[in-house]
Formats: structure tokens, C-alpha cells, sequence
């Protein structure tokens, strides 16, 4: 029972991310590209959790959970709103002027109306930051 558990919680976050780069191929366009925009909202930055090591009792775990940080905030786009996506910390604020590469996605199928960026460069025009994982 113990090994099962331990087994679902390794491919959980498999299932759980939609947009994992491996497992959502389909409505992705076929390359990465950029734009510059203007930023909606402030980001917000959480923590999600993608790993667990340890054993799981009835409340109490020994071990521990590992976590990621990620950032969301949404742009005006092709007169539309699009969500960011960023895999780390990047804070921007309200009206800032933004240059972001990533791979774009089709939010319908997320239930999401219009597009999805899941950002690998972003840089903060505004204030000169640059958030970039490469």
C-alpha cells in the first residue's frame, strides 16, 4: 500500500500540470516566439509543491515536500488578455512595459478564453529587470 502511494505521488505532477512541456502537445503552436506588451495586473508569486520523499502517515509525514517557485500575470495581447506563465520568481507591476519569449498555447482547451504563455525570458522594460531561465 505504502509503495503505491509512494509511486502516485512520483507521477502526480505529470498528470496534474497541464502544461507540462512533455504532455500538452495539443494545441501548442510550433514555436517559441516574443512580443512586447503592456503588463494588466501585478504578478503574484506561489509556491507549488512537485515532490514528496518520505512516509506518509495518517496526518504526520516524515520527510519532506519540495517545492517550486512560479509567477502569473496576465498582458494585453491582439486586444485580448493572455496569462503568463513563468516557472520561477518575477515580479512585475500594473502598466509595465514587457518583452516575453516563451511557448504560447490555445486556452480552450484549459478552459481558459484567449491564449496562454508559458514564459522563458521576460524583460521588464520598465525597469530594466530581466527574468530569463536560460
Amino acid at each position: 500500500m505504502i509503495i503505491l502511494i509512494a509511486v502516485m505521488l512520483l507521477f502526480l505532477p505529470l498528470i496534474t500540470d497541464p502544461l507540462n512541456s512533455s504532455g500538452y502537445r495539443g494545441n501548442e503552436k510550433s514555436e517559441s516566439f516574443g512580443v512586447e506588451s503592456i503588463c494588466l495586473g501585478d504578478s503574484i508569486v506561489y509556491e507549488r509543491p512537485f515532490f514528496f520523499i518520505g512516509l506518509p502517515f495518517i496526518i504526520i509525514a516524515l520527510g519532506g515536500i519540495f517545492s517550486k517557485y512560479e509567477s502569473i500575470f496576465s498582458i494585453a495581447y491582439e486586444s485580448g488578455t493572455t496569462l503568463v506563465l513563468y516557472h520561477g520568481v518575477c515580479f512585475v507591476l500594473k502598466d509595465d512595459k514587457l518583452s516575453i519569449r516563451g511557448k504560447w498555447y490555445r486556452g480552450k482547451r484549459l478552459g481558459i478564453q484567449g491564449n496562454v504563455v508559458v514564459a522563458d525570458r521576460i524583460e521588464n522594460l520598465s525597469s530594466g529587470l530581466v527574468f530569463s531561465r536560460k
